[in-house]
């Protein structure tokens, strides 16, 4: 018989191409041969995976009986502990034999979802499974659990000429033909070769049979779509379902389940980044989520915690509720304006109170939308606090954290995470980048739909309809301070029309007109082919730069003609009197720059947009100080004549408005008449009894809603007048004395600039109160309203679309076109709360009988045509002010379904952040105890399929793990009808990073659905899975590039750091460096325009340097944390582990 193999390695020197498989299989033919019958096989190994089957398969099918048995080799620290007898030696070898299964299945989850492993899988099952014609199994499989098994044997069993290789080679592919391996054969029945079978029959006898079928074959069970949906869901939330979701939580405030849930994910995000945005739907009680917050820094930590709100929430609902529940004095609550004072130089000195804030442990900023432009003092102001002195958590509350748009969200989250790049390692190399991006899918969509993973780590977000389903007759603490099932009234929603009379319409005709420009301000030679119609509003007074013989045109100054477009619009719809306000200030706006320019000076104002939105109560105050910061150039480089003219023109046509407005101002206008009307239904309604028992005084409470102060006070006055007059009988006499003094003044103008407007903060609160004592007034120690009940009727501006609870009233009449529908969601959410005694609250929304079509494509022309500019200049914004235009479409005659539908939805979806997709998963398992279990060992590369009806088009979704990373990657594959990969016109694949596109295409929604997954479709998951694992491999690979994560700073930014390096020696090595290092921030707009100004005012370099320290100190800029790459993988680090075949039928007939 030929010699037998005597040793066996791969790739020896001498022997390159000969690999340990070979010299097996070598051992097994030779002696095969040589019988009539293949001789028996035993095999001892550690570990096993197809790749290393496929090596000797050949061979093993062959065989007539094989035995194999496996067994845990040691690990080093287990040797050491039971070489020094360690104590513990017996629980660390009993710990490493129980993880050899894990070792097991890390190798099935290992072998990479592919054509070949899949086969070579799918080919050693056939074999673990396989029977003799006697029907007895030809393989059989234990394992050896009594200790470790370090010994890798390959046996064959024959009296006469017993033959093994043993040694060190584990029956896997890097065993049999890579790895540095030593073995030594033993042969032709030699005493070596029994000694190595009687060591094989010793621990056989002492394994259990073990299924390594089962183990592998679980790839490519039936499982169900439900099963391999939640284990998605579980390699994205798993790690903290258990505390997260935690039913025993302890609160001080004695919270409800939702609300406690709501703070134990608070505080884990605020312990993982410092901050948290809290941004669940109104009504839902976040003020007792920061509470609890609050609570446990304060009282029991013994932390200072500083609280900043608009006034009229410090007064009306924070020092009642801290009072409330006795808050230790840790705690202090300031306003807006407070703070923006308090810091101010020209207010009086500022050092103590820099003092005091340098103490503070935790910020907590209520409404914090009102933040959202980076470049108001105000915000400013409020990052001054966050930064000054020791790191702070922060906790941001808004119900509404996008309103202009998505780039709001990146302007609040940078108050607490400063590191553009701190999610690189969930694709996510740039927080601005990534927000800009999703703005660019869909400008017009502002649900932050595209921003999952960033929205998923730093905010909690639950809407209504989540907590009705997740957390149905859990119980909650009232206004009253009583214990109250949890139960949202039912919004109506009612459509308003009112007729318009002959001089209105002239007036909307002239306005509409007069505001459809169309000249394109970035054409080049736009000064020379700009309108020359002296009915059209060209509004060259704020387009200056449009005029500029080298056309030098500023962005900012395209986005305040437009502002000031949509602004007057709004206004002419509002009422007469709002935009009668609003041209006189223009007037005088431009009759201020014309003198300027007959003395050769252009003034050029700022940009409105880091201020006001275009629907702000504030943008009358804008334009009268518009020209406070004394922007002049000299009119040397402008088409001078042309300028002139055109603001000349500009001129003639306000004052031709004006004039237009004040003789509808002086007339009774129908939109008045409509709303007394309106009124006098709802009280005539609320004299019939309710059955419910609730007062006619309750029900005919109404809050009527007006962007504009200019607005509320004519109306406010006219109703008065009209309720005096009505008739004792007149359901309308039920107001006679029961009018509110309407609540004004807004935050922007009175905080940012100091003045005053509407009622004083102290009367605003009693107003409240009065109008409603049950829900928004003080309490007693019994928790029995002190307040009395004064008022039925209530005219306010958005001061009080924010945290007030008036839910005591059931009716609210918004007087204004709703152009933006999260607006209304706020306005809506004062009275559409938990604990309102009300089955039904009702809104009513005006809308103009006529016109309503030119005035809506109006607006939409001017946000396209800033969109096209924006897009043209990179500026990545639309129109302030703009509202979520694709939510509500107010041109449709369902507009009132619609509204009704998204006041039910809160605006938005709880998946926004995650908080839908952790419930779901912590409901399934508790429902059924054994699932979890099931779901979580489900072996990487288990795949399903279903019909989803709600998905356009085929796709398949992958849920992935890279490296050692801890959270998955998503990617969603489009394919074709055939289920064949789709390709772009220059040959790239189709595939989204999508999270949330693929959890939803992936939602199979309830554990019923049907599984649905054809051969030829699972066989093209193979090729879909190659393009998703070659785009999350490229992906991550860039972001090993350190040059990925350099900053994209403004070219002021980038001139100032060059400015510090080469001039500013001066300052000490040190602080050049930490100087330099600030200049690397991303700063807003606002904040460049000031460094290049800075710059330019300095005379010498030291001053010039000095004034950046002034901007960069005032702006609250500090330097951004290091930034680390990730780590190098390889391709196949990049792991599958599950995947969905998603057969989308959506538009299917």
């Amino acid at each position: 018989m030929t010699q037998l193999p005597d040793f066996a390695t791969n790739h020896l020197a001498s022997e390159a191409a000969v690999r340990v498989a070979d010299r097996v299989n070598e051992l097994f033919r030779l002696l095969r041969e040589n019988k009539v019958q293949p001789p028996p096989i035993a095999i001892a190994t550690a570990y096993i995976n197809p790749a290393g089957f496929a090596l000797l398969a050949d061979e093993l099918e062959i065989a007539p009986r094989v035995r194999l048995l496996l067994g845990a080799e040691p690990e080093a620290e287990s040797v050491r502990a039971i070489a020094s007898g360690d104590s513990d030696q017996d629980a660390r070898r009993d710990a490493a034999i129980r993880h050899h299964q894990a070792w097991l299945e890390a190798e099935r989850d290992n072998m990479g979802f592919a054509r070949v492993p899949t086969v070579q899988a799918k080919r050693m099952v056939k074999w673990l499974e396989s029977v003799d014609p006697q029907d007895t199994a030809k393989v059989e499989v234990r394992r050896y659990t009594g200790g470790f098994l370090h010994g890798k044997t390959y046996l064959v069993e024959d009296s006469a000429t017993q033959a093994a290789i043993a040694g060190s080679s584990n029956m896997t592919y890097a065993g049999l033909a890579h790895n540095a391996e030593l073995n030594l054969g033993t042969g032709g029945g030699t005493h070596s070769a029994q000694k190595v079978h009687e060591w094989f029959e010793h621990f056989w006898t002492l394994s259990d049979p073990y299924d390594l079928a089962e183990l592998y074959g679980r790839l490519w069970e039936p499982h169900t779509p439900w099963s391999i949906y939640l284990r998605m869901l579980w390699e994205l939330y798993g790690e903290h379902l258990d505390t997260d979701e935690n039913p025993n939580v302890h609160t001080g405030l004695s919270l409800t389940r939702f609300q406690a849930d709501g703070v134990v994910r608070m505080e884990r995000l605020l312990d993982e980044h410092g901050g948290v945005l809290v941004a669940d739907e109104v009504g839902l009680g976040k003020t007792y989520l920061a509470g609890e917050v609050i609570y446990r820094t304060a009282n029991i930590n013994r932390q200072r915690v500083l609280i900043v709100a608009p006034a009229a929430l410090k007064t009306a609902m924070w020092e009642p509720f801290l009072a409330t529940y006795d808050f230790s004095r840790w705690v202090t609550v300031y306003s807006y304006e407070e703070v923006r004072n308090r810091l101010d130089p020209e207010k009086g000195p500022i050092d103590a109170f820099m003092r005091e804030i340098e103490d503070y442990s935790l910020v907590v900023i209520d409404e914090a939308h009102n933040l959202r432009n980076s470049g108001a003092q105000r915000s400013g102001a409020v990052d001054r606090v966050i930064t000054a002195g020791n790191p702070k958590k922060v906790v941001l509350l808004t119900a509404t954290p996008v309103n202009n748009s998505l780039t709001d969200l990146e302007t609040l989250i940078k108050y607490f995470i400063r590191d553009d790049a701190r999610f690189a390692a969930l694709g996510i190399p740039s927080i601005r980048e990534y927000i800009r991006q999703a703005q660019a899918i869909d400008p017009a969509n502002l649900t932050p739909e595209h921003l999952f993973d960033l929205m998923d780590q730093v905010a909690v977000r639950r809407t209504r309809k989540f907590v009705k389903e997740h957390y149905a007759n859990e119980m909650i603490f009232g206004p009253d301070g009583k214990p109250t099932t949890i139960k949202f009234p039912q919004p109506k929603v009612r459509r308003i029309d009112y007729a318009l009379d002959a001089d209105g319409l002239a007036l909307i005709d002239a306005m509409v007109y007069a505001l459809d420009d169309p000249t394109d301000p970035q054409a080049p030679h736009a000064w020379e082919d700009r309108s020359r119609d002296p009915e059209r509003l060209m509004l060259a007074r704020y387009l200056s730069s449009m005029y500029t013989v080298d056309h030098d045109l500023q962005t900012y100054q395209i986005t305040n003609s437009g502002l000031l477009r949509s602004g007057l619009l709004k206004r002419l719809e509002s009422s007469p009197q709002a935009l009668h306000s609003s041209l006189e200030k223009m007037i005088a706006s431009h009759e201020a720059f014309l003198e300027a320019l007959r003395r050769g000076f252009v003034l050029r104002g700022e940009a409105l947009s880091e201020w006001v939105s275009s629907d702000s109560d504030d943008l009358n105050e804008f334009v009268a100080d518009f020209d406070d910061d004394e922007k002049i150039e000299s009119v040397d480089g402008y088409h001078l004549s042309e300028l002139k003219a055109d603001v000349e023109s500009d001129i003639a046509l306000l004052y031709r408005l004006r004039d237009l407005a004040e003789v509808v101002v002086h007339n009774n206008e129908p939109k008045v008449r409509k709303i007394v009307a309106e009124l006098t239904d709802i009280a005539a309604q609320a004299r019939r009894v309710d059955p419910r028992g609730i007062s006619s005084a309750d029900r005919r409470k109404v809050i009527v809603f007006s962007a504009f102060t200019d607005t509320i006070i004519p109306v406010h006055e006219a109703v008065i007048k009209a309720i005096d007059a009505a008739p004792l009988d007149s359901p309308l006499a039920d107001y006679k004395g029961r009018i509110a003094p309407p609540i004004m003044g807004s935050y922007a103008k009175t905080h940012e600039r100091g003045k005053s407007g509407g009622v004083d903060q102290g009367g605003r609160a009693a107003t409240i109160a009065g109008f409603a004592p049950q829900t928004a007034g003080p309490r007693d120690a019994a928790g029995e309203a002190t307040a009395k009940d004064e008022f039925d009727l209530l005219f306010t501006t958005d001061v009080l679309a924010e945290g007030v609870n008036l839910q005591q009233a059931c009716q609210m009449i918004n007087y204004d076109l709703p152009w933006n529908p999260m607006r209304i969601v706020q306005r809506h959410g004062r009275i559409d709360r938990i604990g309102s005694k009300h089955d039904y609250v009702h809104l009513g929304l005006f809308f103009p009988a006529e016109r309503l079509d030119e005035l809506l494509e109006l607006e939409e022309r001017l946000e396209r045509k800033l969109a096209l500019a924006d897009a043209a200049v990179g500026a990545g914004e639309v129109l302030p002010g703009r509202g979520p235009g694709h939510e509500v479409n107010l041109a449709d005659d369902q507009v009132v379904d619609e509204f009704e539908k998204l006041l039910d939805a809160g605006g938005s979806s709880a998946s926004l952040s995650g908080e839908e997709y952790r419930r779901r998963l912590y409901d399934a398992f508790g429902m059924e105890p054994m699932l979890k279990a099931d779901v979580t060992s489900l072996p990487y590369g288990s795949g399903s399929g279903f019909v989803n009806p709600v998905v356009h088009g085929n796709g398949y979704v992958f849920c992935i793990k890279i490296g050692r990373s801890a959270k998955p990657w998503f990617r969603y594959v489009p394919v074709s009808d055939d289920w064949s990969i789709k390709y772009s016109d220059d040959g790239q694949p189709f595939v989204s990073p999508d999270t949330l596109l693929a959890l939803r295409a992936a939602d199979p929604l309830h554990s019923s659905a049907e599984r649905w997954l054809p051969e030829g479709v699972y066989d093209k998951a193979f090729d879909a899975w190659g393009v998703a694992r070659d785009s999350a491999y490229a992906a991550w690979n860039e972001l090993t590039d350190p040059n990925a994560f350099q900053p994209d700073l403004p070219l002021a930014f980038r001139d100032a750091y060059t400015l510090v390096l080469q001039r500013g020696g001066y300052l000490g090595r040190e602080s050049q460096i930490e100087l330099a290092n600030r200049l690397r921030s991303v700063p807003s707009a606002k904040v460049s325009r000031q460094v290049r100004s800075a710059l330019n005012q300095g005379r010498t370099d030291e001053e010039r340097i000095a004034l950046v320290v002034e901007v960069l100190d005032e702006a609250g800029i500090t330097a951004p944390p290091p930034r680390e790459p990730l780590p190098a993988i390889e391709k196949h680090e990049v792991r599958l582990v599950t995947w969905m075949a998603v057969r989308g039928t959506a538009g299917i007939k």
